[in-house]
């Protein structure tokens, strides 16, 4: 038998991970002097909410070798293949704890997969993981087959506010101002691990609107679904998924949480999908 693993950071809810028998590792977030568990202790809802009151700005960190370890150890033992997708090395050291641990387990089949994404984009990995873990594909098998598909994923995110950027230092004050002043919302995505800024467009409508159009003109493959989420932001939630209607495949839902959503801030919306 094959089990999928996955981080905290891929934004599939929990209901999900547990209806795909998805095992997860999350990742910590410290906000002020307290420390929780990504989606453990700290729900989405409850973290957008501190997000918009605390004045310190959240801080997360990756799972520890040992989290890893525990639960290699557990499924090796019972004689599992684990097939690891994780958040990209560009963002974190998640991999790097996974890879330490599985360096304990010589006798194990432990497939440890840098996806060079993360949010969504990882989340519609994971899925596509494990519809081809019940189908019955090894472990070395899904592995080769997610390592071209990390070249072909993507993600196209629309930050409403600019305020959380500035927050975390990816803009100045004054950028953020001016930006406010005249309605500009970012247009940005992951691209071969990193965090890339692909436009600025004005309002709300265009916003949405211009994540479909991106998403089309990239060429979206409809052999596979697409994932469909947001970060507190239902309105805008519902409106893409409007625009998206007419694309010919199945729609998943993500909520974007804490580690993407602490940078982009309520209000973010975002589209995941494997590019033709």
């Amino acid at each position: 038998m094959v089990r999928i693993l996955t981080d905290s950071t891929c934004d599939l809810t929990k209901d999900r991970m547990d209806a795909l028998g998805i095992l997860c590792v999350p990742l910590t977030v410290q906000i002020g002097a307290q420390t929780y568990t990504d989606g453990v202790t700290l729900s989405n809802h409850a973290f957008y909410e501190k997000l918009r009151t605390e004045k310190d700005f959240p801080k997360t960190a990756q799972p520890s070798p040992q989290a890893f370890l525990d639960i290699f150890s557990m499924h090796a033992a019972q004689g599992e293949e684990i097939v690891c997708l994780l958040i990209s090395s560009e963002l974190s050291g998640t991999v790097q704890s996974a890879r330490i641990a599985a360096s304990e387990l010589e006798d194990a089949k432990i497939y440890i997969l840098d996806s060079r994404t993360a949010c969504l984009s990882l989340g519609l990995l994971v899925e596509i993981a494990a519809k081809w873990a019940h189908e019955g594909l090894s472990g070395a098998a899904i592995y080769e087959k997610l390592e071209s598909l990390t070249e072909r994923i993507r993600i196209i995110a629309a930050v409403e506010t600019l305020e959380y950027l500035k927050k975390g230092g990816r803009l100045s004050a004054a950028a953020a101002t001016i930006g406010t002043m005249l309605n500009l919302h970012p247009i940005v995505g992951i691209l071969d691990g990193k965090v890339v800024s692909f436009t600025k467009v004005r309002g709300k409508k265009k916003m949405l609107e211009t994540l479909y159009k991106q998403a089309q003109a990239d060429g979206i493959d409809t052999t596979y679904p697409i994932l469909l989420g947001h970060g507190d932001a239902k309105a805008n939630y519902e409106a893409l998924c409007t625009l998206f209607a007419s694309v010919d495949t199945e729609k998943r839902y993500g909520e974007i949480g804490s580690v993407i959503g602490a940078h982009a801030g309520p209000g973010v919306t975002a589209v995941a999908y494997i590019k033709k």
